[in-house]
C-alpha cells in the first residue's frame, strides 16, 4: 500500500513538473515570438525608411536633374544601386506584399452614373486586402441617386475597407471660361480636389485612383501592393498602373503575371504615393489631365509599371472621354483577369531602368526583322521566336491591324512595344524615337533640319521657300511635341494632344494654346 501511494505521489509529482515545464515552455516561445514579430516590423520599419529616404534623394537629384537635361538612365542607375543596404545594383531581391504601403487609401471618382457605380463598389467589396485600405467616395456635385447608394451601402463599406467616407464637391463651379465647360475639364478640377483631400488632408502614402465604371480582378489590390516597392526604389517609376493599353484579347498570348514599363501614360485604375502629389498637385491642369500627364515636360522621362493582362474591366460605355461605338470597338474587346489571383510576381528587380532596358536593348539585336505583309505568301512566324518590327508613325495603321494593337503606339518603353501574338513575340519600334535600335534600323532627322514657325493662314512650303529652304514632310515628326512648340510660340494656355490633319499648330494669338497630334501630320500643315 505504501509502496503504491510513494509511487502515485512520484506520479503527481512528475505531472506538476511535466506541466510547469510545457507552461514555460509555451511562454518562451510566445515571448520569442513576439520578439520575432517585433524585430522583423522594425527591420520592415528600417528598410522602409531607407528606401524611403533614397528616394527622396534621388527624386530630389532628379527634378535638378532631368530640369537641366541630364541622362535619365545615370540617375535611376543611382537609384537602383541605393535599394539595398549600399550595397551594388543585383543585391538581394525586391518584392513587394500586404506591408509594402504604409498608409494606402483608394479613392473612387464618380458623378451621377449611378448603375454603373453600384457595380463597381460591390466589385470593390469583394476584393481581398480592401481592409487594409481607406476608401473614399467622392461625387462630383450633388446629382440625387449617388448618396442614396452610397447611404444604403454604407455599413457594408465600412466592414469591408479599414475605414470609409463619402464625399460631394459642390456646388459645381466651372472653373474653365466660356458658356460651357467639357466633361473632360469637370473631370480633371473633380481629380484635384479630390487628391488634395486625399494627400494633403488626410494625409496617406498611396492612392489607387478609379473611376464608377470599373470592375476589378480578384488580386487587384494585392497588385498594387506586390508592385508598390518599385515606386520607392525607382526613380524612373512614378506610377503602378492596371491597364494595358494594348492588350486586346484575340490571337495574343499575354500572360498574367509578366509586368512591363510603359512610357506612354495609361491611367485606368493606377497608384500615384504622396511625394508626386506634392509635385503635381500646384500644377494639375484644369482640363485633359491624362494628355498633360504624357507631355514629357511633365513626365520627365518617367515610366509607369502595368500587366500584360488587364487587372479592371471598364463598363463605362458613354463617359466624359468615351462614346458607345469606341467602348465597343476598343474597351469591350480588351482581355481582363476575371478570376486568377496571382500573389507573388518574382523579383521585381528586372523591371528597375538599367535591368529593363538592357535585357530590352539585348532582345532587339537579337530580333529576327520581320515585314508586316497582307499577302497570302507572306512569310509567316515562327512559334517561339522574337521578331523586330521598325516602323514609321506614317505606316503604323498597317501594324496595328495586323498584330491587334491600339490605333497609334501606347504600351511601350521607350517607343518599343513587346507583343505576344500567334505564339511569337514581336517588338515593334518607331524607327525615329527609340533609342534602342540599333543604329542601322534607326530614322535620324534630315541633317541642317531647322524649325521655322510661320504665321497665320501661311502654309509651310511657302514658309520655307520665303527662305530658301526645303519642307521634308518625314520631319514634321520631329516637331510633334509640347517642348518644341514652346521654343517657338509663346502657347499662354499650354498644351495639348489634338487629333487633325493642321497639327501641330499653334492655335492662334486670341486662344493662345498649342496643339500635338497623334495622327500624321499634314503635309502643308504650318
Amino acid at each position: 500500500m505504501r509502496l503504491l501511494s510513494a509511487v502515485g505521489l512520484t506520479l503527481v509529482c512528475f505531472l506538476a513538473l511535466f506541466s510547469f515545464q510545457l507552461l514555460w515552455t509555451h511562454d518562451r516561445l510566445e515571448h520569442l515570438r513576439d520578439l520575432g514579430r517585433r524585430g522583423l516590423h522594425i527591420r520592415r520599419a528600417g528598410r522602409r525608411q531607407q528606401l524611403e529616404t533614397g528616394a527622396e534623394q534621388i527624386g530630389a537629384r532628379l527634378d535638378r536633374l532631368a530640369s537641366a537635361g541630364a541622362d535619365l538612365d545615370q540617375v535611376a542607375g543611382d537609384a537602383v544601386a541605393m535599394r539595398t543596404d549600399g550595397g551594388a545594383a543585383g543585391e538581394g531581391s525586391l518584392r513587394g506584399g500586404p506591408h509594402s504601403m504604409p498608409n494606402p487609401a483608394i479613392i473612387v471618382f464618380c458623378y451621377n452614373r449611378t448603375d454603373y457605380l453600384n457595380q463597381t463598389l460591390h466589385s470593390l467589396m469583394g476584393l481581398q486586402g480592401l481592409s487594409r485600405y481607406s476608401l473614399y467616395i467622392s461625387q462630383d456635385g450633388d446629382s440625387p441617386g449617388v448618396a442614396e447608394l452610397v447611404g444604403q451601402l454604407g455599413a457594408s463599406l465600412r466592414r469591408a475597407a479599414r475605414d470609409s467616407a463619402f464625399w460631394q464637391k459642390a456646388p459645381r463651379v466651372a472653373q474653365l471660361p466660356g458658356a460651357k465647360q467639357p466633361g473632360h475639364a469637370w473631370l480633371a478640377q473633380h481629380y484635384k480636389w479630390g487628391l488634395d483631400r486625399v494627400f494633403n488632408e488626410r494625409g496617406h502614402s498611396h492612392v489607387v485612383i478609379v473611376e464608377d465604371d470599373m470592375l476589378f480582378s480578384p488580386d487587384f489590390l494585392l497588385y498594387f501592393e506586390a508592385t508598390a516597392p518599385l515606386l520607392d526604389a525607382d526613380p524612373s517609376l512614378w506610377c503602378v498602373s492596371s491597364w494595358n493599353d494594348n492588350g486586346f484579347e484575340k490571337g495574343h498570348g499575354w500572360d498574367v503575371r509578366k509586368l512591363f514599363r510603359t512610357s506612354y501614360f495609361p491611367g485606368l485604375g493606377w497608384m500615384m504615393r504622396r511625394e508626386l502629389w506634392q509635385e503635381l498637385g500646384p500644377k494639375w491642369p484644369l482640363d485633359h489631365w491624362d494628355h498633360w500627364m504624357r507631355d514629357q515636360e511633365v513626365s520627365h522621362g518617367r515610366e509607369c509599371i502595368c500587366p500584360e493582362v488587364n487587372r479592371n474591366k471598364n463598363i463605362g460605355e458613354v463617359g466624359a472621354n468615351m462614346n458607345k461605338q469606341a467602348f465597343k470597338r476598343y474597351l469591350q474587346t480588351m482581355a481582363w483577369n476575371a478570376n486568377q489571383t496571382v500573389i507573388d510576381y518574382g523579383d521585381l528587380s528586372r523591371l528597375l531602368r538599367p535591368a529593363y532596358q538592357a535585357a530590352l536593348q539585348a532582345a532587339l539585336a537579337a530580333a529576327e526583322p520581320f515585314e508586316i505583309s497582307y499577302k497570302r505568301d507572306a512569310p509567316k512566324p515562327q512559334p517561339g521566336k522574337t521578331y523586330l518590327i521598325p516602323y514609321v508613325i506614317e505606316r503604323y495603321s498597317r501594324v496595328a491591324l495586323k498584330l491587334k494593337l491600339w490605333p497609334y503606339p501606347r504600351g511601350h518603353h521607350q517607343h518599343v512595344a513587346i507583343i505576344p501574338w500567334e505564339n511569337s513575340t514581336f517588338l515593334v519600334a518607331d524607327r525615329r524615337f527609340c533609342p534602342l535600335l540599333p543604329k542601322e534600323q534607326q530614322l535620324p532627322p534630315t541633317p541642317g533640319m531647322r524649325a521655322v514657325p510661320g504665321e497665320r493662314h501661311q502654309s509651310c512650303l511657302a514658309v520655307c521657300e520665303a527662305r530658301g529652304l526645303v519642307c521634308y514632310s518625314k520631319d514634321f515628326w520631329w516637331l510633334n511635341s509640347c517642348s518644341v512648340m514652346r521654343k517657338h510660340f509663346p502657347c499662354e494656355k499650354g498644351c495639348t494632344i489634338e487629333l487633325g490633319p493642321d497639327v501641330p499648330a499653334y492655335v492662334s494669338q486670341l486662344m493662345g494654346w498649342a496643339s500635338v497630334t497623334l495622327s500624321i501630320v499634314d503635309h502643308q500643315a504650318s
